[in-house]
């Protein structure tokens, strides 16, 4: 009977040992992948280079804009579209790589076309650092080639572009693009924090605390007063107006020139829109809510009165550099009781934010970030 007991106890325990591994096993088989429908797999056979047709394009006359590039900006286009065309009866695997020569990182990208399927590609190669210090329209080149790894076989075409001025922006028609404004919005520039910094000097107490509410103050009147500090500091900068709204291209009429505040307080001249993307930097700084709104012919800025107020200070700064704080506001509000409410366009830079538009690199920054410094 032991004898029994025991090799009916090693026989069980021999059968759990091998269940556990073929369950284990099983259980880290990687289960296959689906195969793909059978007009997208790659056939064994080759196709003729000659049953591939290539059609390259420029939507935006090979014009590009630093500002727009990777934005999702609503009336933009690609740098370039790419046209392919399989006219045979097999699956082909085509290698796609595209670069602004000398000022875009290489594009590469992998496609399969299937038989007799035309497929139109968008090639937007993400621009380096330099194309943000770019002053002026640029002449650059386009490179872009497609191999078949199969055959070898090579589509390679050049195209001239043009890179404009990371200052230029392209309204796009009936403003479609304004909410990119948020982009000149720059609150970490070095020459914002010293304005800042002036500011501090301007305010009762000496502090600046955006939303952050003191005890016994109303929050709406801690917001004017910081306003108007920092509006007492860009005074003291001496900013006077300028018309500097020029830009050279195609589209003339929906594309303006607009200084960053950095060139705005370097140079202590500005037109309506370089002055409201400066002030609404500060403010921004500070945590608070900025915006910036565009009027026919004219532009001016405003703060929230607290963080989730509906109630916003207006304030229009072309009265710098000898006009006073209730000027700036007076102006303002002139200009909104004239303007018919359907052209008034409010740019919330909040709300921009929400939607991934970011401030414009830094000049020199990103150049030292992406080296590594």
């Amino acid at each position: 009977m032991a004898w029994v007991f025991l090799s009916t106890t090693i026989g069980l325990g021999g059968s759990l040992v091998w269940g556990w591994i073929f369950v284990s096993r099983l259980a880290l088989k990687p289960l296959p992948d689906p195969p793909l429908p059978a007009r997208m797999q790659i056939s064994s056979g080759l196709a003729s280079p000659l049953q591939m047709q290539y059609q390259l394009n420029l939507p935006g006359r090979g014009e590009i804009f630093p500002a727009l590039n990777g934005s999702q900006a609503a009336d933009y286009w690609p740098v370039a579209t790419l046209s392919v065309s399989n006219t045979s009866s097999k699956a082909i695997l085509q290698i796609i790589t595209a670069q602004v020569r000398g000022w875009s990182a290489e594009l590469r990208q992998t496609a399969v076309i299937g038989p007799h399927e035309v497929r139109t590609i968008n090639l937007d190669p993400e621009l380096l650092g330099k194309a943000y210090e770019n002053g002026e329209i640029h002449p650059a080149t386009l490179v872009v080639e497609v191999e078949d790894p199969a055959t070898g076989h090579t589509f390679a075409q050049q195209r001239p572009v043009f890179i404009h001025s990371a200052s230029d922006l392209f309204w796009g028609r009936k403003f479609a693009n304004a909410q990119l404004l948020a982009r000149w919005v720059t609150p970490h520039d070095d020459k914002i924090l010293q304005l800042i910094s002036h500011a501090e000097r301007l305010v009762h107490g000496g502090r600046l605390r955006g939303y952050n509410h003191a005890p016994g103050v109303d929050l709406a009147g801690q917001v004017r007063s910081q306003a108007a500090a920092v509006f007492r500091a860009m005074r003291r900068s001496s900013i006077s107006y300028v018309s500097s709204i020029y830009a050279f291209g195609n589209y003339p009429g929906e594309t303006q020139r607009i200084r960053l505040p950095r060139e705005t307080l370097e140079l202590s001249n500005a037109n309506c829109i370089d002055v409201s993307v400066a002030f609404a930097s500060a403010l921004e700084n500070l945590g608070m809510k900025p915006v910036v709104v565009i009027v026919p012919g004219h532009a001016f800025t405003g703060v929230r009165l607290g963080p989730n107020s509906q109630d916003i200070l207006y304030l229009d700064l072309t009265v710098l550099p000898g006009g006073t704080f209730a000027a700036a506001e007076s102006r303002a509000q002139a200009w909104l009781k004239r303007t018919p409410q359907s052209e008034v366009l409010t740019v919330d830079i909040g709300a921009a934010r929400s939607l991934g538009i970011y401030p414009m690199p830094e000049v020199g920054k990103q150049t030292a970030t992406a080296a590594g410094l």
